[in-house]
């Protein structure tokens, strides 16, 4: 027997199966039928929602980052006075984020090669502000644009990286690993 949802619950649904889909199975497998299905909805039922599988997925990244985007703005908003401890802060919820949402990090870890470019663009939101405040922080020391380059790098490292540890159970997740992470970024916006 068919669900029942409202169109936007059922919308919501689709990209949230759509996220575990994307965790399970990648992109290059991706299946809108098994979507439609872990939802208890017909396979014509995604087609109300979303062209196909592109736009499905361009929701889906979107979704993540719109969940991202608020968390985002409450730290800024409260560190805005300070922007080596914004950034610094803003690295820490990242990976808290990450780590918290596993299902998300799929997102994150997609390969560009298999997105188009609309889904590009907007997997690149995940980053964007982080990245602008790198730059800011880059300009008030007076840093070069290949010293820049190298701190976006070395950030996006730490980010990355403890995700990756956290997550798979290299690193505990625990207040001292969250406290090592700290030292690591603190010691790089020196």
């Amino acid at each position: 027997m068919e669900e029942y949802y409202q169109p936007e619950a059922l919308r919501e649904a689709l990209i949230i199966a759509g996220l575990k889909e994307i965790e399970l199975h990648g992109l290059t497998d991706f299946s809108l039928r098994r979507v439609a299905a872990a939802c208890g909805v017909s396979c014509a039922a995604p087609y109300r929602h979303f062209k196909g599988k592109g736009e499905l997925t361009l929701a889906i990244i979107t979704y993540v980052n719109d969940q991202w985007a608020l968390l985002q703005a409450q730290i800024i908003e409260a560190f805005k006075e300070d922007l080596r401890r914004c950034l610094i802060e803003l690295c820490i919820a990242n990976i808290r984020f990450w780590t918290a949402n596993p299902h998300f990090r799929s997102i994150l870890l997609m390969d560009s090669r298999e997105l188009n470019s609309e889904q590009l663009l907007e997997k690149s939101r995940i980053s964007e502000t982080t990245n602008s405040l790198i730059e800011d922080f880059c300009l008030q020391k007076g840093l070069s644009e290949i010293d820049t380059k190298k701190k976006k790098f070395a950030l996006r490292s730490i980010i990355y990286g403890a995700t990756h540890m956290l997550g798979g159970g290299e690193l505990e997740n625990s207040p001292s690993s969250i406290a090592i992470i700290r030292e690591a970024l603190e010691k790089e916006l020196e």
